[in-house]
Parts: C-alpha cells; structure tokens; sequence
C-alpha cells in the first residue's frame, strides 16, 4: 500500500513537471517580480537616504561634489522621488486595469531572451521552476492562449502591458543610475574620511598633554607610523 501510494506520488510529481510549460512567465519580467522589485527599490533608496543624511554620508556627498551643497540635496531629493514613484506605481499594479495575459504576453513576444529565460508553474510543488528545453512549447502556449482574443482586446491589452513595462523599466533604469553614483561616493570618499577622522583622532591623542607629546610615547609614535605610511598626496590642502 506504501509502495502505491509513494508511486501516485511520483507519478504526479513527474506529470506536473512535464506540464510547467502550460502556465510560463518571463523569469525577471512577470508582475509579481516587478512587484517585489519596486519593493526592494524603494527599501533601497531608503537606505540610501538614510546614508546620505547620517554625517559621514552628508560629508562624503559634499566632499564628491566639490562642496557644492545644493547639488548634494538635489542629488538626495533625486532618490526621495524615486522611492515616492516606486510607491506609485506599486499602487497602481494594485488599483488600475492590468491585462490578465501581462505575464504571458511577453512569454509569447520571446521576451524571455533577454530577461532571464522562462518559468513554468508546477501544479505539485505549488511554485514556478526552470523549463529548460520545454522553451519553446511555452511560447507557443502563450501565443495560443493570445490568440483567443479578439483583435481589439489584445491591441489594448498590449498597450497597457507596454505601458506598464516602460514605467518600470524607467523607475528601474533611474535606480541603476544612482545607485552607481552612491556606489562610487561609498568607495571613494567613506575610505577616505575615515582616513581623515583617524588623523584627528591621532593628533587629539598626541596633542592631549605634555607626556604624550614626547617621542618616545604611545601616542606620538603611533601618530608617526600612521602619518609616515600616507602618501604625499594626503597632505595637500
């Protein structure tokens, strides 16, 4: 009886994995990965707020940006937007009129070329899967499902499905933008500040008193091997 029933078991495992490709999304392009995508852009940016307000930061965006102090806010403003337009259109994939056929519309234009390659439901694992070979039995289904239709519907259907995908692909696209330049801000600039907060602290311990300003003191001589390894460069003003 065990043995039955751990065969039905396979034999239904085994059937729900051939039949992934009835039910195909694109892999990095479907509604429920925008979704969450919107969500972890938004997270970001708040991050990123929160960095850019704290005071290492703050310096770091002054500093990169030639103490300019107005392009600094401009430049945090920039994400305070993004994160406000993220929300947006979250509520809106929630509120407006989006095509039930979103996700098998771009299986059906081959969109999954260029966007991570296709999934497929498994009915038994109750999740999406890779399809692997099964490709193009699932553009097939997709343009098969499309094709019952009617004209007009899918024209409409297609325009709001595009209208829906440059509305994220521009909040997308505005993120990878930025956060290179924050990327390249935390590199550069939090290093070299801390260079600088180490100096200070140096010289506050070895300025502190008259017996830490001796040579031969703890304090003096690791101010010396620290300010010794800088390169000249860390001394022009």
């Amino acid at each position: 009886m065990i043995v039955k029933v751990v065969k039905s078991e396979e034999t239904k495992r085994n059937k729900a994995k051939e039949l992934r490709y009835k039910k195909p999304i694109v892999k990095n392009l479907n509604l429920e990965y925008i979704a969450q995508d919107l969500w972890d852009i938004q997270e970001a940016c708040e991050d990123i707020r929160w960095y850019t307000d704290s005071e290492d930061g703050t310096d770091s965006l002054v500093n990169a940006l030639d103490g300019d102090e107005d392009e600094a806010y401009e430049f945090k403003m920039a994400f305070a937007d993004l994160c406000a337009e993220c929300e947006r259109m979250f509520e809106d994939l929630n509120e407006e009129w989006v095509p039930e056929c979103f996700d098998i519309f771009f299986v059906a234009i081959g969109a999954g070329e260029s966007n991570g390659g296709l999934l497929g439901w498994d009915s038994f694992e109750q999740d999406y899967f890779s399809i692997g070979c099964s490709e193009c039995f699932a553009e097939d289904e997709a343009k098969k499902k499309l094709k019952q239709m009617t004209k007009d519907n899918m024209i409409a259907a297609a325009r709001q499905c595009f209208k829906v995908f440059h509305a994220y692909i521009g909040l997308r696209n505005r993120y990878d933008n930025l956060k290179a330049a924050i990327d390249i801000l935390r590199d550069r600039n939090t290093g070299y500040l801390q260079v600088v907060k180490e100096i200070e602290r140096l010289y506050e311990e070895v300025s502190k008193d008259e017996w830490s300003r001796k040579e031969w003191s703890k304090a003096s001589k690791e101010w010396k091997r620290y300010t010794d390894a800088l390169p000249p460069e860390a001394w022009i003003v």
